[in-house]
């Protein structure tokens, strides 16, 4: 889904969160797992169980490591500039790129969510984000889940929500959409928009989001 072609998700463990980038959730096709450069992780909130929305500091190091366990964390990314040419994309301003036929500025949030509260109902960050506005956790297989999109803490109409990497539905007036579950697992649900702007680097800001959580 995103501005590059590469997913990211959360791994999760007895004492924390390592955030993952590749394929491995994905219908596109490309490497299981792409290194990424830890600084492109700007800000990461915990919503804790207790309801208390937090800002924890990550490790950065590759892979960046949450030391927490939460009941919903998201990460707000931007892995910078990148350049289209005819033959090939490159992480480098549409400035620095020799052919650049477009370019375009990346910022993503990607959120888990490990339990459910009226907390979780909401948006955690200002960025692009998907939230449901249901318990996700007891769904089951073929049931509809409804998914708020917001930007800046405001419901975004208009906007495209994938499941599995495959558009499902566009949000209403709202904000909300309903998609489908088509299996137990791991879900990941994405959704993006582009901003123009008019800058030597970039013809466009490309904001993304992923939301991932365990059906069992």
């Amino acid at each position: 889904m995103s501005a590059h072609a590469h997913d990211y998700w959360f791994e999760r463990d007895t004492k924390g969160y390592t955030l993952l980038q590749g394929h491995v959730h994905s219908t596109h096709a490309g490497e299981a797992r792409v290194p990424y450069e830890p600084s492109i992780v700007k800000a990461v909130q915990c919503l804790r169980a207790g309801g208390d929305l937090v800002a924890l500091a990550p490790v950065r190091a590759y892979p960046v490591r949450i030391e927490e366990i939460c009941a919903a964390v998201l990460a707000q990314t931007n892995s910078g500039y990148w350049s289209q040419t005819l033959g090939e994309t490159v992480n480098k301003p549409r400035s620095e790129v020799r052919g650049a036929v477009r370019g375009w500025l990346a910022q993503e949030t990607v959120k888990r969510i490990d339990a459910w509260s009226a907390a979780a109902a909401r948006p955690l960050s200002e960025g692009l984000e998907l939230t449901p506005l249901d318990d996700p956790f007891a769904l089951k297989q073929g049931d509809k889940l409804r998914v708020l999109a917001t930007w800046r803490g405001k419901p975004r109409r208009g906007v495209a929500v994938a499941y599995d990497g495959d558009t499902r539905g566009a949000t209403g007036g709202d904000g909300v959409v309903n998609i489908r579950v088509r299996h137990t697992g791991v879900q990941i649900f994405s959704a993006s928009f582009e901003e123009s702007v008019r800058e030597p680097n970039a013809d466009k800001i490309v904001h993304g989001t992923i939301l991932q959580f365990d059906l069992k």
